[in-house]
């Protein structure tokens, strides 16, 4: 058990109820009677009750957490690093079709997770859920699982933001240079030096990033309306029917039959959208958290989901010719599309550069997620902290001099840089990249509001967030997609599979896996007791 956390003892009075519970602040033990999971002392605040000692201002916003939200989403930089998925497996129809249903799915994640928060309004998250919600004896199993689960997942994202920006830098030089073919190499280089140049402008700009996420949000929606306005006008490769968008599903050759097809389509949309649950570990800023969080979430995914058919039509009703655009070398057919569409070098770089900044701004933001100028901790401190890593104490660390976990930035920075190499010997890694991104973040989503849902949804019938019988089905249609989505994320985009064709994922998922097991094996089975707060429930 990490030197934060504290021992903590409850009684049991009635299924699921906390009577007392313990924590430490500044080394002395404090008990406090609790109803219903509401400490009565007044003198503690919200993030103390649940354990953790309040260490930032309640500044944000319901508006503020919604922008956020759509910053983390980046709805340009999310659908145009993943287009490729789309319109190889069915086109226009399958682009559009497939973002209308994952928005959906989404907000049912949303919904789920916003009944959670609501019950636990604390920065630890999703692996702080599971631990609460789950029965005593297996508590610290299911938390210690899902931290880590939320830990990769978090570090990946960061990655997929990384390489997928490398690769649009490099498809803008096709827009002047047709003939240019970036080798493995030059893409593995051009990552790393993007992890060195980003990470030291992270470090040494703490105290901007605030004004950097406010940026973001109005590049993003003032992006978004460029595109949809300048694409109608141009259109140089004509326009679409509303029956070739809408209806037509166009077969690339895959080798996958066409439902399947359409199901792998789904992957554009499932990334994109995959940052649901990054907002809750900004509890401490948030005024009311336990309103704000889940409110944000659900408007943020609803918002995003209206964004991405801003940003999508256009660029489908003046759709080029599809084998052009998939034959992009980069893997990136952004350029190819919006230089068919507007028929010009400069509009189309213009165009794209939107989206590369995007990208640019991207990896920093989530490298330093959680991470602004007045130490606010990250998911990953947090988790460390409380014991789930090895080197709990160099990791939680925060740096007095950079205001910032440190160590913990270039643990993120080390681990990208390694698992970049995979491009030397795939040219699929980016699929591999995004399949753990998706299955790491969507598994941490899944364990609590499966846990939730089995033990009769209890715990969060006490929140201000519960809805009931909506609740119950957005929690059914939850679990039914990552049951169904976390194994078609390893499949590969196409067949026969060769070497550089395969998709990794589970190979890249299952070696993470492994390190957190032997490290559970070697020290959290006798040590880890979860995070600083317990609780008594029945038995399921």
């Amino acid at each position: 058990m990490s030197p934060d956390q504290s021992d903590t003892k409850g009684k049991e009075s009635g299924p699921g109820s906390i009577v007392t519970m313990s924590v430490s602040r500044g080394g002395e033990r404090d008990s406090h009677a609790e109803s219903h999971g509401k400490v009565v002392q007044e003198d503690v605040t919200l993030e103390e009750n649940f354990g953790y000692h309040q260490a930032m201002p309640r500044t944000k916003t319901f508006v503020n957490m919604m922008m956020m939200m759509v910053v983390l989403s980046s709805v340009p930089f999310g659908i145009g690093t993943t287009f490729y998925y789309s319109l190889v497996n069915g086109g226009a129809m399958v682009a559009f079709w497939g973002w209308v249903i994952m928005s959906l799915i989404t907000i049912c994640i949303a919904v789920s997770l916003g009944e959670i928060a609501s019950r636990y309004p604390v920065a630890g998250g999703v692996y702080y859920w599971s631990f609460m919600l789950s029965p005593p004896k297996i508590a610290p199993l299911v938390s210690w699982i899902v931290g880590w689960l939320s830990v990769i997942g978090n570090i990946i994202v960061t990655l997929t933001a990384n390489f997928g920006t490398t690769q649009l830098i490099l498809a803008s030089v096709n827009i002047y240079y047709p003939d240019y073919i970036a080798a493995n190499w030059h893409t593995v280089l051009c990552s790393w030096a993007l992890i060195l140049v980003l990470g030291t402008i992270s470090i040494i700009g703490q105290r901007y990033l605030p004004h950097v996420d406010t940026f973001c949000f109005i590049w993003i929606v003032a992006g978004v309306l460029a595109t949809a306005i300048t694409l109608p006008i141009k259109a140089n490769a004509g326009r679409r029917s509303a029956a070739e968008v809408f209806t037509q599903f166009v077969d690339s050759g895959t080798g996958w039959p066409w439902g399947w097809q359409f199901v792998l389509g789904l992957i554009q949309g499932a990334y994109c959208l995959s940052p649901t649950g990054m907002l809750a570990s900004m509890a401490e800023e948030v005024v009311k958290p336990e309103l704000t969080i889940p409110r944000a979430m659900v408007a943020g995914i609803a918002f995003n989901g209206l964004l991405g058919l801003v940003f999508l039509l256009p660029i489908l009703f003046t759709l080029g010719d599809l084998t052009t655009i998939l034959g992009s070398v980069t893997g990136q057919p952004v350029p190819e599309m919006y230089l068919e569409a507007t028929g010009s070098n400069s509009a189309a770089f213009g165009l794209f550069f939107i989206v590369l900044v995007n990208g640019l701004s991207e990896p920093s933001t989530f490298y330093t997620l959680r991470i602004p100028h007045d130490q606010q901790i990250t998911p990953l401190v947090r988790f460390s902290r409380d014991g789930g890593l090895p080197g709990s104490k160099f990791f939680g660390k925060v740096s007095q001099r950079h205001e910032m976990p440190l160590n913990a930035f270039f643990l993120c920075a080390a681990v990208q840089v390694v698992l970049t190499c995979l491009y030397f010997g795939s040219s699929a890694a980016f699929n591999a990249f995004i399949g753990v991104a998706v299955i790491c973040l969507g598994s941490s989503y899944l364990v609590p509001i499966l846990v939730s849902l089995i033990r009769g949804r209890k715990e969060v019938a006490q929140g201000k967030f519960y809805q009931g019988k909506l609740g119950l089905f957005c929690n059914v249609v939850a679990i039914a997609w990552y049951i169904f989505a976390l194994p078609l994320l390893s499949f590969p985009t196409a067949i026969p599979v060769t070497e550089t064709t395969m998709n990794y994922a589970a190979a890249v998922f299952v070696g993470f896996a492994l390190i957190s097991l032997i490290w559970y094996l070697v020290w959290g089975r006798t040590h880890y007791r979860g995070p600083p707060i317990s609780h008594v429930s029945a038995d399921i």
